[in-house]
């Protein structure tokens, strides 16, 4: 059980905080010095739209959970590849990430969730095919399959990967181009797109500006606006933003708000008032209207640890809001273990990050829900782990809240920045 404990940190620290280190693995065919692509010449509206219809033979798919660092990295490595980015959530539930939408549309990107292939069409084009093993995959923000399409793994290979999360090794006997940024548990990046920004960086000295709007929005989410207190920003990512703000052409495009005079004639990008549009989208009052379900899976993510030669599985979600307030939510307890019961865990982890109104502090706390006779057990371990003492812990709530079938405790994260 000790070991869990230190599971749930790394994937929490990976997740969210992003800490990674750069595994850089180039293959023979020059991956990370070709020349830039026709595309870069081209409106990225248009060969979306182009896309949508006529995809290529290779797809590019960030994780389940489709938040705006694998949308974002999967559009920007696809255009630079000439390859087809697939949205990795649903058509329906892109509308629940209005950052997102608000940042394609800067880029010039319009009627997105019409434009823009969705997993449903990846499923569906795998379902009408006739082929099989005629398909390519590069996987980005993540370096297993996603869960729906697990029963195609026979029509596709998975050929490149860019991450910044634990290397699992997998598909190693048809993925040639590895770029797994992660390495010992210490960061060099905090976003996928800042990977994606220093290949794009190598193949030109004057990036689009569609895909530089793409990857600095993301990039300045990923780090909290390049703040150092939240323990998140790299050397790497700063490198990136610098170079994406210095060397693209910002004098005409779509971020007309956001422009602010540079040397001479030149303008550039007030990085601040970017950053706080975006992330007001992202903490915005809709996260009020979700049900306890729909909020649990709006950023859900399936972890394994092994213990007494099992492998076993926990579960860590993203809900943007305190958690009280949460808790205040109708059938809280009985959707929460229906939601645990629906992915088949005993364990979950809810990470809860928001502003402080009163303060406008930026803060962190985490809720443990186990089954109940397994919560002795965690508490125990959790009491003696790493993690209690880096995240700074302390329970909120003196008395759980509890059912039948599960105990929910409520943590204070003091350090915001482990």
């Amino acid at each position: 059980m000790q070991w869990l404990m230190y599971r749930i940190k790394d994937a929490y620290v990976s997740n969210k905080y992003k800490y990674v280190h750069c595994l850089l693995v180039a293959s023979t065919d020059g991956l990370f010095y070709r020349k830039v692509p026709s595309t870069t010449g081209r409106s990225i509206d248009l060969y979306l739209k182009e896309l949508k219809n006529n995809p290529t033979r290779s797809f590019v798919i960030g994780n389940d959970a489709g938040d705006a660092d694998s949308i974002v990295s999967a559009i920007c490595l696809a255009f630079i590849e000439e390859k087809t980015p697939i949205i990795s959530i649903s058509r329906d539930t892109f509308v629940e990430r209005p950052e997102v939408e608000m940042l394609l549309d800067f880029a010039g990107i319009s009627n997105a969730s019409a434009n823009l292939l969705f997993i449903e069409d990846l499923k569906m084009i795998f379902d009408s095919s006739k082929h099989n093993r005629d398909w390519e995959l590069t996987l980005v923000d993540h370096n297993t399959i996603n869960h729906p399409l697990h029963k195609f793994r026979h029509m596709f290979e998975v050929v490149e990967i860019v991450d910044h999360h634990t290397d699992e090794n997998l598909y190693t006997d048809t993925c040639t181009r590895r770029n797994v940024a992660f390495e010992n548990g210490k960061a060099l990046v905090a976003s996928t797109t800042t990977l994606v920004a220093e290949l794009l960086l190598k193949q030109t000295s004057n990036p689009p500006v569609s895909i530089s709007t793409l990857l600095l929005g993301v990039i300045l989410l990923d780090t909290v606006n390049l703040d150092e207190s939240i323990g998140k920003v790299t050397p790497r990512d700063r490198d990136a933003i610098s170079k994406i703000l210095s060397q693209t052409d910002w004098n005409s495009n779509s971020l007309l708000p956001y422009l602010k005079p540079s040397a001479g004639s030149q303008f550039t990008i007030d990085t601040n008032k970017l950053f706080t549009q975006l992330e007001r989208a992202k903490y915005g009052d809709y996260w009020e209207s979700f049900d306890v379900t729909r909020a649990l899976g709006y950023d859900y993510k399936a972890f394994y640890y092994g213990r007494k030669n099992t492998t076993q599985r926990f579960g860590i979600s993203t809900v943007l809001m305190p958690g009280d307030q949460f808790m205040e939510k109708e059938g809280f307890i009985a959707k929460t273990a229906e939601f645990m019961l629906s992915k088949k865990v005993e364990f979950l982890s809810i990470m809860l990050t928001f502003y402080d109104k009163k303060t406008g502090d930026f803060r962190r706390q985490l809720a443990f829900c186990s089954s109940r006779y397994r919560w002795r057990e965690i508490k125990d371990d959790l009491l003696i782990s790493q993690m209690y003492t880096d995240l700074a812990l302390k329970e909120i709530r003196t008395q759980p809240l509890s059912s039948d079938e599960i105990n929910v405790h409520l943590y204070d994260q003091k350090n915001v920045a482990p």
